[in-house]
Order: structure tokens, then C-alpha cells, then sequence
């Protein structure tokens, strides 16, 4: 056959697969094994190296000192950074202490919109959710309902749900209310009485977790494969992981945590595992079809279920998970900004830039309030996010922040 130059999808499909298979081969040592597997193929080490680049593929084996108990984020190949950016940002993989990270793919000025995105998962604050169940404020982006407006809408299964357009509602149901719906599925509401009664948000951030899976695998086998690699993407580290670290969240619960724990599971299997008991109003069941075995066996254990409460709870900005947004890291000088641009909600972000930026300049927000000082910094961020800070700003002389900074921020100085 006539030698052919690879469309760069199959080029990094193949070496994310070789990678995958031996963590520790350099650039040299898959290029070797790509003419070795694809000898029509003409690669050359350059390519291969910008690729890896481009994908976040490390490209040697260079060995860090890495503790297990420290959540580090991962690429997520599925997500087109450069064509949800427009072409302003590239996601990396930094190293195996730190994770993923975006950078700027061009220089880019000041107050420019880097991207806007809605969660992948949303979980709003306890009181908001409150107001989701009684009726006062929408079941998706938790604005408050202001009766008499006419694109309000009530889910047609339960009728208690109500949502402020016919496109929250609809993508509720196609995310997570199928399942969460009292009137498909009634085995779910002692679920969801037992996060609430500990008011425990966290829970009811993992739930949305388990019901994105269940409906990923209600769609197809290949909408259940992104699902899941949207979900391991995230930095992840089990609840029980933080608490030993005498994180500054513990469970504010009336039980012990283990008991707590235990209880939830039970609750959760209950409400979710195939095949459900009961068939909903509209005559068919919440689930008609099966997990793979494999994948249920694991997902409904205590371990799995305390990754995904202290997944949301290391990822969540204003209770939302957001596939790009999660892969910024912190900088107590930031050159980013979070905004949240929809009127009396905060389902969704946009990330603006603070400042002029350079390219490949990593984007980096921060994750306290920038007017703290060094001591409360870093106690925030170790007891939150378990790592200590090293920025300039925390390692330099000068502590504070600047008035520019400040005002980029949104604070008034």
C-alpha cells in the first residue's frame, strides 16, 4: 500500500492507546511503536511531539513525587478546548502533582470572554433547592419562579417541578429529572427527604452524577463511554480521604459519617438500581435498560459513591461542575475571572481575562477571596483543596494583590 499521512484524530487516537498500554514510553519509543503498528503511516517524531502536546499526553517518563490523597484532574479527550474556545485556549497536562491545566494558545488582551459554558452537573445551594421543591424556583437554574410569567412550565409527570422555560425543562429531564421525578420514579424521595434533612448538598450533587450515567446508558453504549470520561476528568478524592485530613467541610450530620454513609447508599441503590419497582404515571419504567455488569458492580458501592460527594465537592463553582472551567487552576493573582452571566441565577459561567495575557500562559482563577491575606490563603486552600500554595504572590515579598487586579475581579476598590 501507498504510504498516507494520518488525519491527526487517528494519529492521537493511537497514541493515547499506546500511551495507555505503557505509561512510561517516550516520544522516540511511540513513534516506533506507531510505525510498528501502522507501517503505512508517515509520522514523524515532530508531529508526534506536538500532538502529545496539543492532547496533554506526557512525554516522558519523568517520575514525581506524587501523594495518592491529593486529587489531581486529567485530560479529558473528549472536549475540544480549541473549538468550544474559538481557538483562544489549549488544555495540557502539567505533571501527575498537579494535573491538567488550560493555557493561552495566542496572546489575548484584557476583559476578553475566554469562553462561556453551562454545567455539566448542577447542584445549587441547599436553600435554592428547597425552593426547587416547593415550586418557587426553577428545577434546573434555581431561578425563582415569578408566577404569571408565561413560559413557566411544570414537569408532566410529577407537577411539582416547575421550570422558568420550556429549554430548562427540557434539559432537566434529559440530564437528571427522568429519574429524580417523584411521579416516574417515587423510590428516589427518601433519597433525596435524607439530603435534605442533613442538608447536605453534596449528596444531592452526586445523585446527579449517578443519574447523568444512568441516562448516558439509557441513550447508547457511546453517550455512556463520554459520560463517564467527563466524570473521571474531574480532580477526585473520596470523602472519606478528606475528612482524615481534618478538612475544614466534615459531615455536619446527626449520625455518625460511616452510619451517615452507609445510609445513603442504601437509600441511593433504592432509588436507582435496575430494575426499579415501580413504573411512573406516563406508563413506562425510569429505567428500561441494564448498566454493563462490570459497571454496575462498582457504581453502586460506598467507594464509588464517596468519590462522587467529594467530586462535587472539590469541583463545584456555585454548585456547578463545569468540563472546562474545572481544568483552571488557582493563582492567589489571577489572570482570569468567573462570572456568572445569566440574570438571577448562577447556572453557568463565563471566564474572562483580568489582564493581558501571553501565549501559552497558563489561565489561572482563584480559589479564595483575593483580598485575604498569606495565613488565610493558605489555611483555606489546604483545608478545601489540600495543597499548599506556591505562586508568586504567596512565595514573593509583596502580599498584596493591586487595585487593577481587584477591580478585574469585580471588587470595589
Amino acid at each position: 500500500m501507498a504510504p498516507i499521512t494520518p488525519e491527526a484524530p487517528a494519529l492521537t487516537a493511537l497514541i493515547t492507546k499506546i500511551k495507555e498500554a505503557e505509561p512510561g514510553l517516550g516520544i522516540k519509543k511511540v513513534l516506533s511503536q506507531i510505525q510498528a503498528q501502522e507501517p503505512t503511516w508517515l509520522v514523524s517524531e515532530k508531529r508526534v511531539k506536538k500532538l502529545m502536546s496539543e492532547a496533554g499526553i506526557a512525554t516522558a517518563a519523568v517520575e514525581l513525587e506524587v501523594d495518592e490523597s491529593v486529587p489531581v484532574s486529567h485530560i479529558d479527550t473528549t472536549v475540544d478546548v480549541g473549538t468550544l474556545t474559538s481557538g483562544l485556549v489549549k488544555a495540557k497536562m502539567i505533571n501527575k502533582v498537579i494535573g491538567k491545566g488550560l493555557f493561552a494558545a495566542q496572546d489575548i488582551p484584557k476583559d476578553t470572554v475566554l469562553f462561556t459554558e453551562f454545567p455539566f452537573i448542577y447542584a445549587p445551594p441547599m436553600k435554592r433547592f428547597n425552593m426547587i421543591l416547593s415550586g418557587d424556583a426553577c428545577g434546573l437554574c434555581a431561578r425563582s419562579i415569578k408566577f404569571g410569567n408565561v413560559l413557566i412550565c411544570a414537569c408532566p409527570a410529577c407537577s411539582r417541578i416547575k421550570y422558568c422555560t420550556k429549554a430548562c425543562r427540557e434539559t432537566a429531564w434529559n440530564s437528571f429529572h427522568r429519574i429524580e421525578c417523584l411521579g416516574m420514579n417515587p423510590n428516589i424521595k427518601e433519597y433525596i427527604n435524607h439530603a435534605v434533612e442533613e442538608d447536605w448538598m453534596a449528596a444531592i450533587g452526586a445523585l446527579r452524577c449517578y443519574e447523568r450515567i444512568l441516562i448516558a446508558n439509557e441513550t447508547s453504549p457511546e453517550e455512556l463511554d463520554s459520560v463517564i470520561k467527563h466524570l473521571d476528568a474531574f480532580a477526585t478524592i473520596s470523602q472519606e480521604e478528606r475528612q482524615k485530613k481534618d478538612t475544614a467541610w466534615d459531615m455536619m450530620g446527626s449520625v455518625p459519617a460511616h452510619a451517615m454513609w452507609d445510609k445513603s447508599v442504601a437509600l441511593l441503590i433504592k432509588g436507582l438500581k435496575f430494575p426499579l419497582k415501580t413504573v411512573g404515571k406516563a406508563g413506562v419504567p425510569a429505567l428500561t435498560k441494564p448498566l454493563p455488569k462490570e459497571l454496575e458492580e462498582t457504581l453502586f458501592t460506598k467507594d464509588t459513591f464517596l468519590k462522587f460527594v467529594g467530586r462535587y465537592n472539590l469541583n463545584n463553582q456555585a454548585g456547578g461542575m463545569y468540563l472546562l472551567h474545572a481544568s483552571l487552576n488557582h493563582a492567589c493573582m489571577p489572570n482570569t475571572a468567573v462570572d456568572h452571566p445569566a440574570a438571577g441565577t448562577n447556572y453557568g459561567v463565563s471566564i474572562r481575562l483580568a489582564r493581558d495575557v501571553k501565549r501559552d500562559e497558563q489561565l489561572q482563577i482563584t480559589y479564595c477571596n483575593p483580598m485575604w491575606k498569606k495565613d488565610a490563603r493558605q489555611e483555606h486552600l489546604r483545608t478545601e483543596y489540600l495543597f499548599t500554595c506556591k505562586c508568586k504572590r504567596c512565595t514573593g515579598s509583596d502580599d498584596t494583590p493591586g487595585d487593577d487586579l481587584l477591580r478585574a475581579l469585580g471588587f470595589n476598590v
